[in-house]
């Protein structure tokens, strides 16, 4: 008998994350979503997507500058993302405050989001893989799995939210249903999205993120992001999901909210 592990796919269709025009981006840290997906983001605004981040934690754990305050080490944090930010041309940034790398629960971050979804009314969510198979950083596989939670939830009235109010400017102006769920860092992407004409931009986005990283190792990593997107293309290309004429690929795992629950 083989004892091989196989994977059953999904039998239902993958939704285009590209038809999405209102997309909520849910990440730990303030420079997940733009390492991972930076293209994909700049990518759909291109497209006249109107893309919003929330940021779970604080992200306080991993500044350099040990003789910061915590209060200036806040404020430099929130400029370089809302910098980022504008330069992608994304709408704004919602902050969680959850404590990075401390303690907290799926269950309140999951509360707070499905907040954020009945307020935002996104027809795309993006967030990291809760799934992955060596993933030890609890603050990014609880973000995730909040975020899939909150995707699937927001519209059961009888699941609670919070008190929380994203600034009056991001509330829907009526009512939608989520479409396409997009996962970043799979290990099961099933979407290769051409970056070419934006790697520039994501590479502008993620330089500005400075106070948790030296300069040696964002020189470093602005140098591997284009390798690693060449790789992913070559992956594409292979699998015949992405055109032989592109260079620059990112990947992700693309389901709709009936996949996230019970159906595949």
């Amino acid at each position: 008998m083989n004892s091989e592990f196989v994977e059953i796919p999904s039998l239902m269709p993958v939704p285009d994350i590209f038809s999405c025009k209102r997309v909520l981006a849910i990440q730990a840290h303030y420079d997940d979503t733009d390492i991972a997906v930076g293209g994909l983001i700049a990518q759909l605004v291109k497209n006249g997507a109107e893309v919003f981040y929330v940021t779970v934690t604080d992200d306080l754990a991993g500044v350099t500058d040990l003789t910061l305050s915590k209060e200036t080490a806040a404020s430099r944090l929130r400029n370089e993302a809302e910098k980022a930010a504008q330069i992608l041309g994304v709408l704004g940034i919602y902050y969680l405050n959850y404590p990075d790398a401390g303690d907290w629960s799926v269950y309140q971050a999951r509360r707070d989001l499905i907040t954020v979804v009945r307020q935002f009314q996104p027809d795309g969510v993006i967030a990291l893989d809760p799934w992955l198979n060596t993933e030890a950083h609890a603050d990014h596989y609880k973000s995730g799995f909040a975020a899939v939670e909150a995707a699937i939830l927001a519209d059961v009235l009888g699941v609670e939210g919070t008190d929380l109010q994203i600034p009056q400017e991001f509330h829907a102006k009526q009512k939608q249903e989520i479409k396409a769920v997009g996962l970043f860092n799979s290990s099961h992407a099933n979407v290769f999205v051409d970056i070419d004409q934006v790697l520039e931009t994501k590479l502008a986005a993620v330089s500005q993120y400075v106070s948790q990283f030296s300069d040696e190792s964002m020189a470093g990593m602005l140098q591997a992001l284009p390798k690693r997107s060449q790789y992913f293309a070559g992956i594409g290309h292979a699998s015949n999901k992405l055109s032989k004429d592109v260079t620059y690929a990112e990947c992700l795992k693309v389901l709709s909210t009936d996949a996230l629950h019970a159906a595949r």
